[in-house]
């Protein structure tokens, strides 16, 4: 184990000797001075990096169900816009969840293998978190847009407001995400995330606060689109579980990001839990794109307006909720 993870019994009445510092280079006085910061006595190698391993390996394992998921949707659904393939299919998830796996195993690496045992390299930031943090916004904003441009469609088959209630959390969400993610390119060390607790602390509770608003939303408009078909009344109340589920997933997921951070700042522990926020976010909005009834064959038996050229969809004949198909975005 490195001399700088081993707990210090003494932690709490050891201070530091400017002496000490008259024959250190410029590397080694920032070293001491991090690891007496940021060092808690009960802090071993387990307390600091055994969380983000884990949820590297966690994060990595769901990184290949949303593969399947991917290759499901495309395999599956031929007939998609052509646009809504490239957006969501190819571009946002196919790049930005590969680059954001990418960014966290070579954080891991850079940290328990790199530079094992150096203790100035231990408490830096290295750039793959910070970018890590970064995709981790765009993906879950990106999310959330989808999810609110359905509640906006929604609410105006509806005439309701709650449309632009979600649209405002979302942008509010997504200046919060922007804040977030600029102020972590400005720390370099984990100590100087005391600085920028705040930033913190506000997109992970806004994160579930914006979750909960979309799933409410959702299954208001959805709730009073049931009418009298019996078939499509069951289909309306299977989204509305499956939005409750995976919106109760992604918050449960911010809120533990959150307490983490809160309780246990001195360790890694919460940075294990964020890894796996954005693989939540994307397989939520993957389930939902291959919820929908197949078409293997390309054959359309519903053409009437607001059907798209599908079976039917998730929703059965959506001629009645043509705003509702997942494919109308």
């Amino acid at each position: 184990m490195p001399a700088f993870l081993v707990p210090r019994a003494d932690a709490a009445s050891t201070a530091l000797d400017p002496a000490m510092f008259a024959n250190m280079t410029v590397q080694e006085i920032i070293g001491n001075i991090t690891q007496a910061a940021f060092t808690s006595p009960d802090q071993t190698l387990d307390t600091m990096y055994g969380a983000p391993f884990l949820g590297v390996i966690i994060a990595a394992f769901l990184f290949g169900v949303t593969s399947l998921q991917a290759y499901w949707y495309f395999h599956h659904y031929p007939r998609d816009p052509m646009k809504q393939k490239l957006s969501v299919g190819s571009l946002w998830y196919a790049l930005l969840d590969t680059a954001h796996t990418a960014a966290t195993i070579h954080a891991m690496y850079y940290y328990m293998v790199s530079n094992f045992g150096n203790v100035t390299a231990a408490y830096n930031i290295v750039w793959s978190i910070q970018l890590q943090v970064a995709i981790n916004v765009v993906i879950i904003v990106f999310v959330q847009s989808l999810y609110a441009s359905r509640i906006w469609r929604l609410s105006g088959y509806h005439r309701g407001f709650l449309g632009y209630i979600a649209m405002a959390t979302v942008l509010g969400g997504f200046a919060i995400g922007v804040v977030l993610a600029y102020e972590m390119y400005t720390i370099d060390t984990f100590v100087e995330l005391n600085h920028i607790a705040w930033a913190v602390e506000a997109s992970l509770s806004a994160a579930t606060g914006i979750d909960a608003v979309l799933a409410g939303a959702m299954c208001w408009h959805l709730k009073k689109s049931q009418g009298k078909d019996q078939i499509l009344n069951s289909r309306i109340s299977q989204i509305m579980q499956y939005t409750l589920s995976s919106g109760m997933l992604t918050s449960a997921c911010s809120l533990a990001a959150l307490a983490m951070f809160t309780i246990q700042r001195t360790t890694l522990v919460y940075l294990g839990v964020e890894f796996l926020l954005t693989k939540l976010y994307s397989g939520s909005y993957f389930a939902l794109l291959n919820a929908r009834r197949r078409d293997d064959n390309a054959t359309t038996t519903n053409t009437g307006p607001g059907t798209n050229g599908y079976n039917g969809g998730i929703f059965g004949d959506v001629r009645h909720l043509p705003s509702l198909h997942v494919s109308s975005v």
